[in-house]
């Protein structure tokens, strides 16, 4: 009987150690100096060349591309901005209460992501650190002066992420960010 109760504290512990090593693999996340946290690349169609970008004109990386929450709605509205580098990196800022230059070029605590440009559909990949992690994906249209986003699906276990992501579950949505000069926009990404 001793033996039997030895082999199951055994699988036991065995058990959880493999649980704690899974869910600390998934928590786990590389944050940049500046507090963004980093996800993987597009394993198959990320862009890693501004020459990749086709056409080139479609992405305005001298400009950031904002929304702002209804001031109907909320009684302390915020604004949302991404910002676009020719090399297929994004920054997509948490709630800010003004956009200017400053805060552009600043890219602290926000969220670090990939885009790709496919049959001009454009593809944005961020990293959500809430809920121990999870990848957003989401489709858009580019117009000259804005962006429509119009799907989103979030990747919490799923393996798939790491390839070209599949819209046929993403939700339905209509997020408008327009496109706003700032003045000149010099820093980089640091991920």
């Amino acid at each position: 009987m001793k033996k039997k109760n030895y082999r199951s504290y055994q699988l036991a512990l065995v058990g959880l150690l493999l649980l704690l090593q899974y869910s600390c693999a998934i928590c786990s996340a590389t944050t940049t100096a500046k507090g963004n946290q980093i996800p993987r690349k597009f394993k198959d169609s990320y862009v890693t060349k501004a020459e990749d970008l086709y056409p080139k004109d479609l992405i305005d990386t001298n400009a950031i591309y904002y929304e702002c929450d209804d001031p109907a709605i909320y009684d302390s509205p915020k604004c949302y901005f991404m910002r676009f580098f020719a090399d297929g990196k994004l920054y997509a800022s948490t709630g800010l209460d003004s956009l200017n230059n400053e805060v552009a070029n600043n890219m602290v605590n926000g969220f670090a992501g990939y885009y790709l440009i496919k049959d001009g559909e454009l593809i944005i990949k961020t990293y959500t650190y809430a809920y121990c992690g999870y990848y957003i994906i989401e489709w858009a249209k580019i117009f000259e002066d804005k962006i429509v986003v119009y799907k989103t699906d979030d990747y919490y276990w799923r393996i798939e992420f790491d390839y070209y992501p599949n819209s046929s579950s993403a939700k339905e949505i209509n997020r408008v960010y327009y496109k706003l000069d700032v003045g000149k926009l010099y820093s980089q990404p640091d991920w």
